[in-house]
């Protein structure tokens, strides 16, 4: 077909996405194998994130795998990137990184210690490589904003003085193949559904930029909140994966439990938002405590206590 028609067909699936309903999602989806089909590289890498998220259809990750390398073969970068990044390997040939692909292997549950009974907290050393860690920079860098304070999904969110550093959620319509499979392996290792993950937020902090003491959980007795419970669910849990180490200061602060943390990229500190019974638990208070000296980056996970959609 026409050149034209390609142009015409990624116009209108880069629009479907950008309205961001779970209606013009899939649209989107649609459009984008159509784009596949005409030949456009980075609609193949697209749609492979789609399918290996299983967005319109069950995930399929070997598919999403073979398609990868397709965008990758026709010269798209950030798809030799993604298949570099999940063979574990440098080499420059498609056949060879797709045959270093191990997925049972890259998503395979991690160990971890048990740092605290009451409430649950738990370390896990190395969740991610050093260059996963990096490539989930990269990917966050460029679309930085202000992070805001949840309200409610009614209301949305607010920005306050109490916190001050910058964000990059990655929702559906940003989701590729290697995020995906990152996120399946840190819900093998906590052992929670990945279908009860909020979407994924990247946190930036520059010197001085912080998070001041708070509950992740939801507060039924605050306006909004018992709404969005009944809807949605309770978090039940944060997953925190330290990305990098060349700053100072910038630990994780359990003010009522007078403890901190600040692992080494890759590690995650996990802690359960409630108690054995489900209630929200306020030993969980804490903060984000502003670096020093260069600037920190973090990779963060909520986990609600039932499925997103």
């Amino acid at each position: 077909m026409a050149g034209g028609d390609l142009r015409d067909v990624l116009h209108a699936a880069h629009a479907a996405l950008a309205q961001g309903t779970d209606v013009s999602l899939l649209q989107a989806v649609g459009l984008f194998a159509r784009a596949a089909e005409l030949g456009d590289a980075e609609a193949h890498a697209r749609l492979a994130g789609f399918i290996a998220a299983g967005l319109g259809e069950p995930a399929d990750w070997d598919r999403s795998i073979d398609l990868l390398g397709r965008a990758a073969s026709m010269g798209y970068a950030p798809a030799l990137d993604q298949m570099r990044l999940i063979a574990g390997a440098d080499a420059s040939s498609i056949d060879a990184l797709r045959g270093r692909v191990d997925l049972r292997a890259f998503v395979q549950p991690r160990p971890c210690t048990a740092e605290r009974a009451a409430p649950r907290i738990r370390i896990f050393k190395g969740l991610f490589a050093r260059t996963e860690c990096d490539w989930i920079v990269g990917r966050a860098r460029d679309r930085l904003v202000q992070s805001t304070v949840y309200g409610n999904e009614a209301a949305g969110s607010f920005v306050v003085d109490e916190r001050t550093n910058s964000e990059s959620a990655f929702g559906p319509a940003h989701m590729d193949v290697a995020l995906v499979l990152l996120r399946a392996r840190l819900a093998n290792s906590i052992r929670a559904p990945m279908h009860h993950f909020e979407p994924v937020t990247v946190l930036h902090y520059a010197v001085g930029q912080h998070f001041a003491p708070h509950f992740d959980y939801l507060d039924p007795a605050l306006p909004g909140h018992a709404d969005d419970l009944a809807r949605r669910g309770q978090r039940v849990a944060t997953a925190l994966v330290y990305l990098n180490d060349d700053y100072d200061g910038g630990e994780t602060a359990f003010q009522t439990l007078g403890w901190r943390y600040r692992g080494a990229p890759g590690d995650a500190l996990v802690f359960d938002n409630v108690d054995a019974t489900r209630t929200a638990d306020p030993k969980t208070y804490h903060a984000g405590l502003p670096p020093t000296r260069g600037e920190k980056w973090l990779l963060s996970q909520w986990v609600r206590d039932r499925g997103q959609g």
